[in-house]
């Protein structure tokens, strides 16, 4: 990824909390002598028995990129966060060209694929509970009968675990504009009513 050392972000708390955030991932893996193959899943930071963080996901066991893993697993997860167009017109420094101000972050390690019944079972415990969070009545986890038996839940989905061996992160924020101008991009996204462009605020904010 380009990465401008003034956009590069090193806080592991904020990086973490970008991909807390922001869980439906778009998954990058190479099969020999082919294009990369491309998908997009919804996963979730989890801890391994010997405290290890790792990312954890599934996907359709019809779903090709699994087998990939099976003779090569690196895979590269790309996470994108809030992203907002830049007006010019809050420039207090004088004339310029819009922009846009984002964050995103690129996770290289390799994939564990998990096949085993009550692992999976488990993750998708994880997974659902973790996104049930934000809402008033959270739905209890229970599998439907038809994938209570464990021949049919591991035909129809395959388990992972994602362990990171790299992170870049690029939290571009124009922290390459006068301070004069950072300030009038955060009066003017107040101006705004969506979220991305009220989350790049805050995350403008935090950076003072």
């Amino acid at each position: 990824m380009y990465l401008p050392k003034h956009f590069s972000m090193e806080d592991d708390s904020k990086v973490r909390d970008l991909i807390a955030s922001n869980g439906f991932v778009t998954a990058l893996s190479f099969p020999d002598n082919t294009s990369p193959y491309i998908n997009h899943f919804p996963v979730m930071f989890s801890q391994t028995p010997s405290q290890e963080n790792v990312i954890v996901g599934h996907m359709a066991k019809k779903n090709p990129q699994w087998t990939h893993f099976q003779n090569n697993p690196n895979c590269i997860l790309i996470v994108t966060g809030p992203h907002t167009y830049i007006t010019p017109r809050w420039y207090k420094s004088g004339r310029d060209v819009p922009t846009w101000n984002y964050a995103v972050a690129h996770l290289h390690g390799k994939i564990e694929l998990v096949e085993a019944f009550t692992e999976q079972v488990e993750i998708l415990r994880q997974l659902s509970s973790f996104y049930e969070r934000p809402g008033p009545k959270q739905w209890e986890f229970e599998l439907p009968d038809d994938l209570l038996d464990e021949a049919t839940l591991t035909a129809a989905i395959i388990s992972f675990r994602f362990h990171i061996e790299s992170i870049e992160a690029k939290f571009k924020l124009s922290q390459n504009r006068p301070e004069i101008d950072r300030q009038g991009i955060i009066e003017g996204l107040r101006e705004r009513t969506d979220d991305l462009s009220r989350s790049i605020r805050e995350l403008m904010i935090e950076s003072e």
